[in-house]
């Protein structure tokens, strides 16, 4: 059953339209062609109604209100003409769940109330006097559960619209603060995600003297040239298939190579911090004033794993990751400064500078490089 629902729902629904269309067409003709009341019309005009009725099931989704309130009518019409063969239930259900689902609940009791009403006393008063109630009434509750039933079913297509909306809206989020492989695996209730990478390449960037610039600004001013700037960032960051860590201020952390593990990470981030310096170059602070970055690049190993519940993140720690920031911190304003194993894996497609020997907090004496050019 569930493979058969799962084939359904991948079937187009203009194709779904079209077939429910063609049986509902179909059912008025042989209802009309059929009809066992005596001196029943046929008249060219009640096929053309029927139909009418059948095609507006093309556009329901598009118009739901439109498509029920004209179904109405012209059935309405059809019995003012004397013309038999149509219950109105029949026709009516699939405009009455379509309307409900999108939200014109009001509407589509109104319209079935109408028509159960009229069942009840046109049809038992004036159409079928010389029936026995209980036949006449047996017509009426038979349309009456089906437009029960019919509004029932809308009840469940609008619910069920809704929580995918809402599931969809919730994995947006979920997206805009991890990597679509780990929030897969947070929605499949994974208790401990932690990953452990034996090589990728981490980077930091930081707006030099960004804090005492933006002092004499306005918050307003400060956070557009902010969220211009790293719009910017993810938009290079996605486009060199690269992971956006977090920002912290003016800072922005990147790490490639993970989730999902590439060979060639460290290039993808060569060519991303090139990107971000020229990027950079082409703005400036609240004030107007060129703006200026530190990049810092490391490659190594690291873990990395969600933390937290409430507010959850995915982080990454070990040597790697507080290497590349020092690279960052120790670097020079509008330059890219590496570690000596990034630049190995670099040097034969890159253009460097030797910086030489570098005092670096925690680490000690270490001989770094500057990344100038694209690939050679």
């Amino acid at each position: 059953m569930s493979s058969l629902v799962l084939r359904l729902q991948r079937v187009p629904r203009a194709v779904i339209d079209a077939g429910l269309a063609v049986g509902l067409a179909v059912a008025i003709t042989i209802a009309i062609g059929v009809s066992p009341e005596p001196g029943a019309r046929h008249d060219p005009a009640a096929y053309v109604l029927g139909w009418t009725i059948a095609a507006l099931v093309l556009v329901r989704r598009r118009w739901p209100l439109a498509v029920l309130l004209a179904s109405a009518i012209i059935l309405q019409l059809y019995y003012e003409l004397d013309y038999p063969g149509i219950y109105p239930a029949v026709p009516l259900s699939i405009a009455l769940a379509t309307a409900w689902a999108a939200g014109h609940r009001l509407w589509s009791l109104l319209v079935a109330g109408l028509f159960v009403a009229a069942g009840v006393g046109v049809g038992y008063q004036a159409l079928a006097p010389n029936q026995p109630a209980l036949q006449v009434l047996g017509d009426v509750t038979r349309d009456l559960v089906l437009f029960a039933a019919v509004l029932l079913l809308g009840e469940a297509v609008r619910t069920r619209r809704a929580l995918q909306r809402e599931k969809e809206r919730s994995e947006r989020l979920l997206l805009n603060v991890l990597p679509a492989p780990i929030a897969t695996r947070l929605e499949e209730q994974e208790d401990v995600i932690a990953d452990a990478f034996p090589e990728v390449t981490v980077l930091f960037a930081d707006l030099v003297d960004f804090t005492r610039r933006s002092q004499r600004s306005s918050p307003q001013q400060v956070v557009q040239v902010l969220d211009e700037l790293f719009t910017a960032f993810d938009r290079l960051t996605r486009r060199h298939g690269l992971e956006k860590i977090k920002t912290i201020g003016g800072a922005y952390m990147v790490a490639g190579g993970l989730p999902e593990p590439r060979p060639d990470h460290a290039q993808a981030m060569a060519d991303l911090a090139l990107a971000m310096r020229m990027e950079v170059a082409r703005r400036g602070d609240p004030n107007g004033r060129p703006l200026q970055v530190r990049i810092g690049i490391d490659t190594g190993p690291v873990v990395a794993g969600v933390i937290g519940t409430d507010k959850f993140s995915y982080d990454l720690w070990g040597d790697t990751v507080n290497t590349a920031s020092r690279m960052e911190s120790t670097g020079v304003a509008g330059c890219i400064q590496v570690t000596d194993r990034a630049y190995r894996r670099l040097r034969d497609g890159y253009q460097f500078e030797r910086r030489g020997v570098v005092a670096v907090k925690g680490k000690g004496e270490m001989v770094t490089w500057f990344l100038v050019g694209g690939t050679q």
